[in-house]
């Protein structure tokens, strides 16, 4: 083999330590940012009963991060959900899960490019387009810089939005001279409880951008799942802290929820030194959010270009940047559901941010539900053993898919509609490819 073909073919080097791991899907997540779009549309849903939404879409990440806790002790390599459901059930539904992971992630950090540029496009006066160049300009220049890079950045800026928040829900808080309310007093829909709990899951989901660099993790059996229950417990209980805080303030103030404007609120209320502050971590979490799915979706395309399911091209390795064409191919999926879902509802980042993200969570449920049946058949070949596992997954499966129904029943028709069609169009794909395989097989037989 020549050196080039020895640099095409080099597998990723194992760079990533735990803090670098956590701290970078932390940035995944983008908590603070999370509240403002994810957060506070799950507080329009659900009124004061939002912080235990995101409470219960905590433990049903939680409930599927411990499947993946279980699958990434298994599985080692670059991929993450797809090299599961690759290994585990059939390389069709391997393909096919690993499509709607690309869809899930490009979507998903799409969502909060356009959550960072409503925020800054609503406080200053900036176009939302602009906003979104420079989100998705600064991210792609990390993503290219390569993983060591992005993971110094990530350590530095979630540390500070820890800070951030933290302080920001106590201020809220004192603000009531901590009057606590029972947000059980407060009753919703099951229907309106389902939507609530999907975008609240959509917090600490950050996690999904673990499992794909995997294989450029150090000591992955241990760091990758420790990463994942570290995140999503951080996260998500740090949000329905937040969110707490914020329905705590509202409801001893008699603030109508509907016309709340939390930016602004937090400026009111908490002084103009809050206010730069928040706006810095909204805006630093587009980027961190963008920075963390857009590696996760061209190490996914990396792996599935090593299973020739995508051109060979994506499957070219750099030792200091990573899978050059696999990051060029993220950058251009952003833009363009960047472009397409501001130019569907002109140019109006927030409702952007919500048809995209809603598209998003959905497609995120249908992976894991490939992820609990991976788990679900590896545990029934040792049956007797593996009991926690088997329950594990079906519990998983059972919540997963309810959710997921749910959702499907108070979303909108056009989302479903498109949702439905990427999974038809991956199955459609997966057929294509299998079909060009068995011709080729025939002709050189």
């Amino acid at each position: 083999m020549s050196k080039e073909e020895e640099k095409h073919y080099e597998e990723p080097k194992r760079v990533i330590g735990l803090r670098d791991l956590v701290f970078l899907s932390l940035g995944g997540q983008s908590p603070f940012l999370s509240v403002l779009t994810y957060g506070v549309y799950a507080f329009l849903l659900a009124g004061a009963f939002a912080p235990i939404a995101i409470i219960l879409g905590t433990l049903l990440v939680l409930m599927n991060g411990l499947v993946i806790y279980k699958l990434s002790t298994r599985f080692t390599k670059s991929g993450g959900y797809y090299v599961y459901a690759y290994y585990s059930l059939t390389r069709r539904l391997g393909f096919e899960t690993g499509w709607i992971y690309l869809v899930y992630s490009t979507l998903y950090g799409a969502a909060y490019v356009l959550g960072s540029a409503y925020v800054i496009s609503h406080v200053l006066p900036i176009n939302p387009w602009i906003a979104v160049g420079i989100i998705l300009g600064i991210s792609s220049i990390f993503a290219i810089s390569g993983i060591r890079p992005t993971a110094k950045y990530a350590i530095v800026a979630s540390l500070i939005e820890i800070g951030i928040m933290t302080v920001i829900a106590l201020l809220f808080l004192r603000s009531t001279g901590f009057t606590f309310y029972n947000p059980f007093n407060y009753h919703v829909s099951l229907a309106v409880l389902a939507l609530a709990i999907l975008f609240g899951s959509s917090i600490p989901t950050g996690y999904g951008s673990i499992t794909p660099l995997s294989g450029e993790v150090k000591n992955p059996k241990r760091t990758v799942p420790t990463a994942i229950i570290t995140v999503i417990l951080l996260g998500g209980l740090l949000a329905s802290f937040d969110v707490y805080a914020i329905a705590d303030h509202i409801l001893y103030f008699n603030i109508a929820a509907s016309s709340v404007d939390l930016l602004r609120l937090i400026e009111d209320r908490l002084g103009l030194i809050t206010f730069v502050f928040v706006l810095f971590a909204a805006a630093n979490d587009g980027i961190l959010a963008t920075l963390s799915f857009m590696l996760a979706t061209s190490r996914t395309a990396y792996a599935m270009s090593t299973n020739n399911f995508l051109p060979k091209v994506f499957s070219k390795f750099d030792s200091g940047r990573g899978p050059i064409a696999s990051i060029a191919l993220a950058i251009i999926l952003y833009v363009i559901a960047v472009v397409f879902g501001l130019l569907s509802v002109d140019s109006r980042p927030f409702l952007a941010f919500e048809y995209v993200g809603e598209i998003a969570v959905l497609s995120n449920l249908f992976v894991h539900i490939a992820s609990d049946f991976s788990l679900f058949k590896i545990s029934l070949k040792r049956m007797r053993r593996r009991l926690v596992e088997i329950s594990l997954a079906i519990g998983a499966i059972i919540f997963t898919g309810y959710d997921l129904v749910s959702s499907i029943g108070a979303s909108e028709p056009i989302l479903v509609y498109l949702f439905m069609a990427m999974i038809i169009m991956g199955f459609l794909a997966a057929e294509i490819i299998y079909m060009d395989r068995g011709e080729e097989e025939e002709n050189k037989e």
